[in-house]
């Protein structure tokens, strides 16, 4: 897979702009400007953008926070940020990465939904270590462009599935699952200990494998189950070297069972 056609990219000043405040410009207006900064990262040196990619991020997330009509607002300029709803329209997630020195990318996500206590939508920074668990420890974000979202729900606390994928290095890509959810103080935090894998009890999941080879992560809505491929080494000599991993043909899944994402190996998918 060949990162030129992944990777997305945005230019910003290093003085921080002013775009959004008490005398608000419209939506398509904040738009136009976060899309003409977006655009001009091209232009900037690679070593340079780490620090005026965090300026455009802190910018994005204040229009989100501060502009009403932003949720239902397509950004559809902002072609290269990925934007997903929930089905049952409580959040949104916006994921992008800017490419860095050294064939390394930085990762950028914000989730923004609808608060009751507040009677707003609000937004939370997903860089800025979420936030928290369900047990008040900060979570450090890993970083992913989340393309699908999974609702769930167990004893009356819905649960949103991430579905997303990484860049890893020169040699793998990573595909990952996490999974959020939003508390009685209508606080958004991250769950562990939610995925019944092999015999352990873990926070996330992660599966890295060959940048030339494609993985498959889905949600079946069919079978009620996120399928997806097996992988397993070219050669029984290179297990545990992750970069030499690819699909085998053979399928896994995960089955929502009492409020936890519970393993099965080796499913059919052909009925």
């Amino acid at each position: 897979m060949s990162h030129a056609f992944i990777v997305m990219t945005l230019f910003i000043i290093l003085q921080p702009v002013t775009l959004f405040g008490q005398d608000s410009l419209s939506l398509n207006q904040c738009e136009e400007k976060l899309t003409v900064l977006y655009n001009s990262i091209l232009n900037e040196n690679p070593y340079n953008r780490e620090n005026i990619s965090r300026a455009f991020y802190d910018e994005f997330y204040t229009m989100l926070e501060e502009e009403e009509g932003s949720f239902t607002h397509p950004f559809s300029k902002l072609e290269n940020i990925g934007k997903i709803y929930s089905a049952d329209k409580r959040i949104r997630i916006y994921t992008w990465n800017i490419p860095y020195a050294m064939d390394k990318n930085l990762y950028y996500g914000i989730v923004q939904y609808y608060s009751n206590v507040h009677e707003k939508y609000i937004a939370v920074k997903l860089n800025d270590s979420l936030t928290y668990s369900q047990n008040s420890r900060p979570v450090d974000w890993p970083g992913a462009l989340y393309y699908e979202i999974i609702v769930t729900r167990h004893t009356g606390q819905k649960y949103y599935t991430l579905l997303g994928f990484d860049l890893h290095n020169v040699l793998s890509n990573k595909k990952r699952i996490d999974v959020l959810s939003i508390n009685e103080f209508d606080e958004l935090y991250v769950c562990q200990k939610l995925f019944q894998y092999d015999g352990k009890l873990l926070d996330n999941l992660e599966f890295e494998y060959n940048e030339k080879v494609v993985m498959s992560l889905r949600y079946n809505h069919e079978i009620k189950m996120i399928v997806f491929d097996h992988l397993s080494p070219g050669k029984p000599s290179l297990e545990h070297q992750y970069e030499f991993y690819g699909p085998d043909f053979t399928y896994d899944g995960l089955k929502f069972e009492r409020g936890m994402w519970v393993l099965y190996k080796d499913i059919d998918i052909t009925n």
